[in-house]
């Protein structure tokens, strides 16, 4: 009879994972409060004192700026709405250039679709994930406007390289992370003191945070923009609020205004709205949730290594490198498998069997064991940018470029690293983030080697 559960052997573990649920009582009475109070929001899409929102939201988003050390935080509805706003903020118009990655959310790279930009996708980094340097100066033309630097699985972009090379073209740096809350960029040591000068976020002249299900820390939906540009800010602000409202109202206000609201009435007075606030119960959530933000990428932190402990003498399995002088908070934990050390086992092939010996997370059964391979085909494949076809079926805004047809950097090929890597060789877990106990850990570690060392049964 077969050993491997996939050939009808008996698995590893049939118990669920425990899940990841990271709110509690703290969260129910912040929440419960806000209820009681009547008051879910305080925003008004107009020029008045609640412009800014109510007490929660101007309490959460001043904890924020001060835990990430930047000087102004802005709440949104997500990080896709985080993504849409600071690309308007920035001035992106018609036929605009932006250069984002292919592995990613979708959102990364659609976000300056809705100000009818366009998306150039440039590779990615074998090793650590992110955009690759050299590959972002080989796309950038006169019409570059900007980058979408995504901080990908935990840890931040490559900050000298990339914002060097926005400086040299004159580019803004939008940074993703999304995925990254919690790390550092720019660790070094002096005297044996360790310094951690910038968070990822902090990075680039806006950075968005995720508060989504799932991500490092909760308020069910929700997201965050940071930046120490005040002009930056105040578009922002706008943006998530009706600015095409609130623009007529400062235009034709006696009320004394600072410099950047002035800047805005000055300049902008076509600037377009959106209502992508935060409600009052999810900013009270999210302060919790902040306050456990070091807790949560500790335990993560510790859960990884436990895990590379564990697989770490598997020969066709590496674990991925934190790039120098940053940390990771490992959203995901990725690793690469290599088919040549498993005598031309496919990589789908032996995590497909890993899965059977293992049981999926109470809560989501229905999503299966949270192991997968190669990530998200990468989004240059998808039918939106294969197409070429948006606003009413038509090819407005991709046939704004002077080139004519993106079709070259849409198709297969044109990111062969993320293309190879979603193929053939990187897997990744979330089985980290769960709040596990030393008997959960030992079963993954288990089922890896049990597939291992009976490897010869799929072939």
């Amino acid at each position: 009879m077969s050993r491997l559960a996939i050939n009808g052997g008996t698995p590893i573990r049939t118990k669920p994972f425990p899940s990841q649920i990271t709110t509690g009582e703290e969260e129910a009475q912040a929440a419960a409060a806000v209820i009681r109070s009547g008051r879910l929001s305080h925003f008004r899409g107009s020029w008045n004192e609640n412009f800014y929102g109510g007490e929660q939201i101007k309490a959460f988003e001043k904890e924020w700026a001060e835990k990430f050390n930047v000087k102004y935080a802005i709440s949104v509805n997500s990080a896709t709405s985080g993504l849409i706003v600071a690309c308007g903020a920035i001035g992106l118009a018609p036929g605009d250039e932006v250069i984002v990655t292919p592995w990613s959310m979708s959102c990364s790279a659609t976000a300056p679709l809705w100000w009818n930009a366009i998306p150039v996708f440039a590779d990615i980094e074998y090793d650590y994930y992110c955009l690759d340097p050299k590959s972002i100066e080989e796309r950038i033309t006169e019409r570059t406007k900007a980058i979408i630097a995504v901080d990908l699985f935990g840890q931040p972009y490559d900050r000298e390289a990339i914002n060097a090379i926005a400086k040299k073209y004159n580019l803004m740096v939008i940074e993703d992370a999304a995925q990254a809350i919690g790390s550092y960029a720019n660790i070094y040591s002096e005297n044996k003191i360790v310094y951690r000068s910038k968070y990822a976020g902090t990075i680039g002249n806006l950075g968005i945070y995720s508060l989504t299900h799932g991500k490092h820390l909760t308020s069910g939906e929700g997201g965050v923009i940071v930046t120490n540009d005040s002009d930056l800010a105040f578009r922002c602000q706008l943006i998530r609020n009706h600015a095409e409202a609130v623009v007529n109202d400062l235009i034709n206000t006696d009320k004394k205004i600072d410099a950047g609201d002035a800047y805005i009435a000055n300049n902008a007075g076509n600037m377009l709205g959106l209502n992508v606030r935060m409600t009052e119960v999810e900013a009270a959530i999210a302060r919790c949730q902040l306050q456990k933000l070091d807790g949560f990428v500790e335990t993560k932190q510790k859960n990884v290594k436990a895990f590379d402990d564990a697989i770490a003498d598997i020969p066709a399995i590496t674990s991925s490198p934190i790039r120098d002088n940053c940390t990771h908070s490992y959203y995901v934990q990725a690793f690469k498998w290599d088919s040549n050390k498993a005598n031309g086992l496919h990589r789908d092939k032996f995590i497909k069997a890993v899965k059977a010996e293992l049981a999926p997370e109470e809560g989501r059964e229905s999503e299966g064991v949270p192991i997968g391979g190669g990530y998200i085909k990468p989004l240059n494949l998808f039918p939106l940018f294969q197409n070429e076809r948006l606003y009413g079926g038509t090819s407005y805004p991709f046939n704004l470029a002077p080139r004519g047809n993106m079709a070259e950097n849409y198709t297969q090929g044109s990111c062969p690293v993320a293309e190879h890597l979603w193929k053939e060789e990187l897997f990744l877990w979330r089985l980290h983030s769960l709040p596990l106990t030393e008997k959960d850990i030992d079963d993954v570690g288990k089922a890896f080697h049990k597939v291992w060392e009976n490897r010869k049964e799929l072939n």
